[in-house]
């Protein structure tokens, strides 16, 4: 799990400096994590959101399942 979190640390960077690559994550996000080694499975979707001054998205974890 560290090394996806390093990854995406390293995605979010590299976005910051390049207008083009944020705008395509932003696009088509599967494709940019794939680029970078971080694979998503098949029927998973993955949607990315930008905080800005204004609004602050805050992600709220699924349920743990029941099999926990």
């Amino acid at each position: 799990m560290t090394e996806q979190k390093n990854q995406l640390a390293s995605l979010f960077a590299a976005c910051w400096k390049d207008e083009a690559l944020k705008a395509r994550f932003m696009a088509d996000p599967k494709a940019v994590l794939a680029e970078r080694g971080i694979e998503m499975p098949d029927g998973m979707d993955v949607n990315v959101v930008e905080n800005n001054d204004n609004t602050v998205y805050i992600t709220m974890p699924a349920s743990p399942s029941s099999d926990m």
